[in-house]
């Protein structure tokens, strides 16, 4: 990931850390809203979906985030150089 990330002008690096912030915040935010929802309606023990779907959701968020942090390191890189 890191080669694309270098050949990625400084647009596109802002443009992909914008988007990957968005999609972040709201897979947080449907992420908590369906905990609630199922914590309310009591079906947490009952439903292994509820399990299932948040299990599958964290990996994702990792590599987000690990996205996003390589992206601060290349502008970090990049401010450097200059």
């Amino acid at each position: 990931m890191t080669n694309k990330i270098q050949k990625l002008s400084e647009a596109e690096l802002v443009k992909k850390l914008s988007k990957l912030r968005t999609l972040t915040i709201i897979h947080v935010f449907v992420l908590g809203l369906y905990w609630l929802s199922t914590i309310a309606m009591g079906i947490v023990v009952d439903h292994m979906y509820v399990w299932l779907f948040t299990i599958i959701s964290f990996p994702i968020l990792i590599l987000n985030s690990k996205t996003m942090n390589e992206i601060k390191e290349e502008f970090e890189i990049r401010k450097n150089i200059i």
